[in-house]
């Protein structure tokens, strides 16, 4: 899921600004996004087997509705900063439609076990990556400074498949699929 809410982008930019660490990957305004599930990697997949997936998802999708989200607290680790988001029932709602649809069109077993089961499945948003090893303590004491209790709300009504790549130092991606939620 990509988000392009001008106030989500500045949500994450103010509280990106107020960490005061460096070592930070930021998270570009045209990157935010939640990763529901991956499908493999794109040397491996073929295209008949996307194809199906698109088909698949997009039949199932259009039983689930949109919904809105809440995005935040600020939630920070050794590895990342990010926010939390809820509620998680309809992200797993999406989750379980995915992987069953993935399910279904791979005929290799082994490509259905990629990352993202269910029980592993934490949905957030990140901001910011740490680019230098550190201790948690003071990226959970960065943040803590910066955690308020504004949150902001956006709509999700699409579920975009994606080709990812790394860039420098960020995530890119090229769509692949825009599928709607509720058809």
């Amino acid at each position: 899921m990509t988000f392009d809410d001008p106030d989500l982008v500045g949500f994450a930019a103010e509280r990106r600004r107020g960490l005061g660490l460096t070592g930070l990957d930021a998270v570009p305004p045209d990157g935010l996004h939640i990763t529901i599930r991956g499908v493999g990697d794109t040397t491996a997949v073929p295209d008949e087997h996307v194809d199906a997936l698109v088909s698949s998802a997009r039949e199932r999708l259009s039983d689930v509705k949109p919904f809105d989200l809440t995005i935040g607290p600020l939630a920070g680790s050794r590895s990342a900063i990010r926010f939390s988001v809820a509620p998680w029932d309809p992200l797993l709602d999406v989750h379980r439609v995915l992987s069953a649809c993935s399910g279904e069109v791979s005929p290799d077993p082994a490509a259905r076990d990629v990352p993202g089961s269910p029980s592993r499945f934490r949905p957030h948003l990140g901001i910011a990556y740490n680019n230098t090893d550190r201790a948690a303590a003071a990226v959970i004491a960065a943040v803590a400074a910066q955690r308020t209790p504004e949150r902001i709300s956006v709509r999700v009504d699409t579920v975009e498949l994606v080709v990812l790549r790394r860039e420098g130092r960020c995530y890119r991606w090229d769509t692949r699929a825009a599928i709607a939620l509720g058809g």
